[in-house]
């Protein structure tokens, strides 16, 4: 099968962060990521200095052992925690309900010998109310079960300057290959990779063997995650972003799956700060999508792309976006989608679906409350059409946030997120609700 747009099938990955609007290639972050690592992004998507959020370091060891070695003077440990409850109806009835608490245990070490290091998480979701007769929220295992999974295990070994191999479980956080963490435990990976971080231009390469899902202490191979019983295939993935300058991002993305599919994406991001309270950006995403091999997937060939246009001003960011899909629906097994219309209940990502958004929001912290963050999006997507082509029901989406960080005092660390969302598909059971209460409050032990 030939692939119809061939642009960007042997492209690398992007990683965004621009000063009007924060980490574009992982657009669905700005709204749903609640890992406590994120802490250093404000609650809009501005960037920030990272001091308002700072982790407290009430650490209980170091100061024993920094005496020791570099080694151990360059190590942390930290433990975070997350209650989490969320609750999910229809016009019919309750569909999805639960409330937990997680735990996420992190050492980091120092390095050994300038070469080698080393990160161990730890991942628990516990729960508190479950109700049996409800269906999965994505927060504990199959059945309302309890998780624990050593969800990170890597050795990263310096190899060059700014250049490192990571072997082992590890977290992304790339365009369709990512953390997706918007439940109790991201998603992580078993994978040998490249990384170069360096200032200017950025890549990572490699191979994919496994996955874990948000809700299971498994690591399966990733074609069994795409949906294919029983095969061991693994995904061969290339990433790479150039920063033209402080306020513009170019970068591309490609992964391949044998007998299953391969996908490319491509992200340009301008932006412009006119003052001190004014500015703008522009950005553009192509995403591409083919079947390959043994097609095990079935035989599709599609396409999805985004433009989005923002203004921002005195802490007030207001958006406007546009997105068409080809054909078939955007397959995303392996993390979060990183389309400009992507909402918190749906991704308007199916086959021959348009959709536009508006949005606004707002930090307070130039009126004194820098931890105080509002967003509001409002998506609606049309022309959808089945499998079999036939038309699927227009969506209207409403998705509001409130963030709450205190800066200092006993609750600096605290991270109180409280999502609703309001979704209308023209049918009752097919309409959908949903609030999620979230808090998250790291400390440091080492």
């Amino acid at each position: 099968m030939q692939h119809g747009t061939a642009l960007g099938k042997h492209l690398l990955i992007v990683l965004l962060y621009l000063p009007v609007s924060g980490v574009f290639s992982a657009e669905y972050q700005d709204t749903e990521d609640i890992a406590a690592k994120s802490a250093e992004e404000s609650a809009v998507g501005m960037r920030d200095t990272g001091r308002v959020l700072q982790r407290p370091r009430r650490y209980l060891l170091r100061d024993v052992l920094a005496e020791r070695s570099e080694f151990w003077r360059e190590s942390s440990l930290e433990l975070n925690l997350r209650p989490y409850d969320l609750k999910r109806e229809n016009d019919e009835k309750t569909i999805s309900e639960a409330l937990a608490i997680g735990t996420e245990l992190t050492f980091r070490s120092g390095q050994w010998r300038d070469r080698l290091s080393a990160v161990f998480s730890w991942h628990t979701s516990n729960g508190i109310n479950t109700p049996e007769d409800k269906a999965l929220t994505g927060i504990l295992g199959p059945d309302q079960s309890d998780l624990s999974v050593i969800s990170r295990a890597y050795v990263e070994a310096r190899i060059a300057q700014n250049t490192s191999l990571r072997l082992f479980r590890q977290d992304f956080d790339m365009p369709y290959i990512n953390r997706n963490d918007s439940r109790m435990i991201p998603n992580t990976h078993e994978a040998f990779v490249l990384r170069h971080p360096g200032e200017k231009f950025q890549y990572v390469a490699g191979y994919i063997t496994k996955m874990k899902q948000r809700d299971s202490e498994e690591f399966v191979p990733m074609a069994d995650v795409a949906g294919v019983d029983g095969d061991d295939s693994g995904t061969t993935v290339g990433a790479a972003r150039y920063l033209v300058n402080d306020e513009s991002t170019l970068g591309a993305q490609a992964f391949y799956t044998r007998d299953l599919f391969g996908s490319s994406y491509l992200e340009a991001s301008f932006a412009r700060t006119i003052d001190k309270d004014w500015g703008t950006q522009l950005a553009a995403q192509l995403t591409n999508q083919w079947s390959v091999g043994d097609q095990l997937l079935g035989d599709f060939d599609t396409y999805n792309w985004g433009l989005r246009g923002r203004v921002s001003y005195r802490g007030t960011i207001f958006t406007a976006a546009i997105t068409h899909t080809g054909d078939a629906a955007i397959r995303k097994p392996f993390g979060g989608t990183p389309g400009f219309t992507s909402s918190m209940l749906f991704d308007f990502d199916r086959a021959r679906e348009e959709a536009y958004r508006i949005g606004l929001s707002h930090n307070f912290k130039r009126i004194g409350f820098p931890g105080i963050g509002l967003i509001m999006n409002y998506t609606h997507g049309r022309g959808a059409e089945d499998n079999d082509g036939h038309q699927l029901r227009e969506t209207d989406e409403l998705a509001l946030t409130a963030d709450l960080r205190p800066e200092r005092g006993l609750f600096k660390g605290l991270w109180l997120r409280v999502r609703y969302a309001d979704a209308d598909r023209g049918a009752p059971e097919a309409d959908r609700r949903e609030i999620r209460i979230i808090a998250n409050y790291s400390l440091g032990a080492l």
